[in-house]
């Protein structure tokens, strides 16, 4: 609700500022702003799940073929340890 009748102290201390005071502003703007909340949020969800299938799975793939750990060292980048 920043729009024509904002002061330019709340306008430079907001994230969002909309140039006019209509109502259905607002509400794209909210509606704009869950949405990228959401779409962050499941992107986070499925690089987590991925990240520790791929783990879990090199793990019980070097694991069941009996190999050494340094594969898995190599794997992700970590040789020297």
């Amino acid at each position: 609700m920043q729009g024509i009748a904002g002061t330019d102290v709340a306008k430079e201390a907001s994230d969002i500022i909309l140039t006019d005071d209509n109502f259905t502003s607002i509400v794209k703007a909210v509606m704009w702003g869950r949405n990228v909340y959401d779409s962050i949020a499941k992107f986070l969800q499925f690089q987590l799940t991925v990240n520790c299938v791929a783990v879990i799975v090199a793990f019980l793939g070097a694991c069941a073929i009996k190999v050494s750990f340094r594969v898995l060292r190599l794997l992700y980048g970590r040789p020297n340890e």
